[in-house]
């Protein structure tokens, strides 16, 4: 790929943002407040641009796929490895846990009416790949983690021993966790060590990549004290500065409804948020939202995280998890339906002390339909379970 071969260079060249190359900061177009199918009511700030061409052949290339514009590297024998590997993982874990959730979600049916088109989902890291599949139909996902937003770069003038290094460090962070049933932090963080691999805007688009989606924008910014984005910078242009937070607009095929992911490179305990206050800031300002938790190390159980669990306890009108989410206690005083799913019995002995006697007693006393799938700190074990809080009318 030759398109690319001008852009300067400053260590890792950076991707241009804008496919026709003539317009830096092409002016957005509002998309018009709307309402889906479930009568919620479009986030009306998405941007309504054309997708990025040179942007989702990077995001293709990343996830091993084809794609019209290529890059040199796409003719290498260690990509076409690499493709062919992932292609093969990807297949097994879709069977395993992608098509096992899509069928679950379409036949429970969580989605409740009128409900916020916003899903937040809080400690998640780059894990796109699960709020895609148990919330297909919100038109914004906001993720915080504790990883660094990470920046792209041009793969034909990347070092090839550094290119393959990417390819291995790359596919083990996107399949290995799976085999857990869940993220480590841990190892996130040694993952996004790599020269290339250097923060979640990698595991980000390359779930959109696997999942079929083209990428319309990326641009990094921060946060004012009260919330507003400040430094508005398109991928192009990024270099060595840091950002704690980035946006990718994308659409399936290019087409219909742009939606858009948001992370968050955030420390979300109670000392951080009052330090940095623009965070909660922007949270407030979107009011209601649906709410992910899986396998979040129990800190929503926590005194010191309590800014983000009384968030979530006040603002989600849907609230789905695993048993390290909010406390079933908390869900009950605060105003919420819990159904149940799957089984709970035991935690992992790392985290024993965050056992719920009471959710065990709720789980003995109902009669919870199954899971299909491995999901959370006890998917080894093949004992998993869910909750799906709505709060009462």
């Amino acid at each position: 790929m030759n398109f690319l071969r001008y852009l300067p260079i400053a260590g890792l060249v950076i991707l241009s943002c804008n496919s026709t190359g003539n317009k830096q900061n092409p002016e957005k177009s509002e998309t018009k407040i709307d309402k889906d199918s479930f009568n919620r009511r479009l986030e009306s700030s998405i941007p309504k641009l054309e997708k990025d061409s040179q942007l989702t052949a990077f995001s293709r290339f990343i996830g091993g796929k084809s794609y019209g514009l290529s890059f040199n590297s796409n003719s290498s024998v260690s990509w076409k490895n690499y493709a062919a590997g992932n292609a093969k993982n990807w297949s097994f874990l879709d069977a395993r846990i992608g098509k096992k959730i899509r069928t679950w979600v379409k036949d429970t049916k969580p989605e409740v009416e009128n409900e916020p088109a916003t899903l937040f989902y809080p400690f998640a890291g780059g894990d796109f790949y699960y709020a895609d599949l148990f919330f297909p139909n919100q038109d914004t996902i906001i993720m915080i983690g504790l990883e660094p937003c990470g920046s792209i770069f041009n793969p034909d003038t990347a070092n090839r021993d550094t290119l393959n290094k990417y390819y291995s460090v790359l596919q083990h962070s996107m399949f290995f966790p799976h085999q857990l049933g869940f993220f480590r932090t841990k190892s996130m963080k040694n993952d996004f060590n790599n020269a290339l691999l250097n923060g979640t805007i990698h595991t980000v688009l390359f779930y959109l990549a696997e999942a079929g989606y083209d990428i319309h924008y990326i641009e990094y910014y921060n946060l004012d004290k009260d919330g507003n984005p400040i430094q508005i910078t398109p991928a192009a242009k990024v270099g060595n500065r840091k950002f704690k937070s980035y946006r990718v607009g994308y659409s399936r095929g290019g087409k219909g409804q742009i939606r858009e992911v948001m992370y968050f490179s955030q420390d979300a305990s109670d000392g951080a948020l009052n330090a940095q206050k623009g965070m909660m800031a922007f949270m407030n300002k979107r009011n209601q939202v649906v709410t992910f938790y899986k396998a979040a190390s129990y800190l929503m159980h926590y005194d010191r995280f309590s800014v983000i669990r009384n968030y979530v306890l006040k603002h989600a009108t849907r609230i789905l998890q695993d048993d390290s989410g909010i406390p079933y206690k908390y869900l009950i005083s605060g105003g919420f339906d819990v159904k149940l799913y799957g089984k709970f019995t035991a935690t992992l002995n790392m985290f024993k002390e965050e056992f719920q006697p009471d959710l065990k007693e709720a789980y003995e006393k109902s009669t919870p339909d199954s899971l299909p799938f491995l999901i959370g700190y006890m998917a080894p074990k093949k004992e998993c379970n869910l909750q799906l809080a709505v709060r009462k009318k």
